[in-house]
């Protein structure tokens, strides 16, 4: 899921009294992130996941608005369903799938907005254009501040989704195309294949998916971060580290980010800068355990137990066994007398 890495998913979801199901069939809710369109998305709108599950289906705006993260405002509904599936014309599974992936609002009733989506989608599919690809297109138009209502949109020779723009053809992101041109895909595509290539754990095929996606985005701070992670299990730790503080360049306050460059300078044998990338962790998110952990291991090991002790104490204080952070702060404690 774009603009989240999955601890922070997994922290949000504990806030929330639930937790990441493993396996996902094992799941009593399923939410389907953006990336996943043209993967999962069949143009009938069924969802083809390739596991049975009867868990309830949500959308990732949905999702986001449960766990308080903002999402957009809601808009004046006064159109049914039906409305929507005769203006496509949809099928209901159809229109249900668009729902689902947050191109028409989720509900019962619809906006006029919603309305004009439908119609778009619906001509698209009548020229013969994927359900999944026009899905993407309607994403990536978001991603930008456009929506599919605002826009016209066709399918090129090749297969891309394309923007009319004072009538000549452009990519999504308002780039004019010459006459010719070649195959080419959106930072949410390329996102999409690196996931699967790391989830599957082809780190090849990820690094350069994560390499592309970063190219044709360059805002998002979780495509580089994500890249840093491929690179680490690769073995690169250069490449890795370089990943990881672009990552920050991106989004400063990215915690995820802070820690793992400061388990790979932890690795490395750089403590002082381990230390330093812990603390700042710690500082953007104050609750961050892991961190705080880290970071009083490595001062243990420094016998610093003076710096370590206050942070097995807030752990102690904090995470909900706290029977190892108690232990580490007697242990302090009793170094600290010993050498008093």
């Amino acid at each position: 899921m774009r603009g989240l890495t999955k601890r922070r998913v997994a922290q949000l979801l504990q806030t929330a009294g639930a937790r990441v199901a493993r396996p996902p069939a094992s799941a009593t809710l399923l939410v389907l992130g953006h990336a996943s369109a043209l993967a999962t998305l069949a143009d009938d709108g069924r969802l083809e996941l390739g596991f049975e599950t009867a868990a309830e289906f949500i959308s990732e705006q949905e999702f986001k608005r449960l766990l308080g993260l903002p999402s957009p405002s809601p808009e004046e509904r006064g159109y049914s369903a039906a409305q929507l599936e005769r203006g496509g014309p949809l099928s209901p599974a159809q229109l249900r799938a668009l729902a689902l992936y947050d191109v028409v609002s989720s509900g019962e009733a619809y906006s006029y907005r919603d309305l004009v989506a439908a119609r778009s989608v619906g001509k698209l599919l009548a020229a013969g254009s994927r359900l999944g690809s026009v899905v993407a297109a309607a994403l990536a138009l978001q991603d930008r501040g456009l929506s599919l209502s605002g826009a016209r949109l066709s399918e090129s020779s090749w297969g891309e989704m394309l923007r009319e723009i004072e009538g000549r053809p452009a990519r999504l992101d308002g780039q004019l195309l010459l006459p010719i041109q070649g195959e080419d895909m959106d930072a949410g595509e390329a996102f999409a294949r690196a996931e699967a290539g790391e989830a599957s754990g082809d780190l090849a095929a990820a690094r350069r998916w994560y390499e592309l996606a970063m190219r044709l985005d360059q805002v998002d701070g979780v495509i580089p971060f994500n890249l840093g992670n491929v690179l680490d299990a690769l073995g690169e730790s250069s490449a890795a580290e370089l990943a990881y503080r672009q990552a920050l360049a991106r989004e400063p306050e990215l915690a995820d980010a802070w820690f793992n460059l400061g388990v790979l300078q932890d690795k490395l044998g750089r403590t002082e800068e381990a230390l330093a990338s812990y603390g700042q962790a710690a500082r953007v998110e104050p609750g961050y355990g892991d961190a705080l952990h880290n970071a009083a291991v490595l001062l243990m090991r420094l016998e610093r137990y003076a710096e370590a002790l206050p942070l097995w104490d807030k752990l102690a204080a904090t995470v909900a066994d706290p029977a190892e952070a108690k232990r580490f702060a007697l242990m302090c404690r009793l170094k600290l007398q010993g050498t008093s």
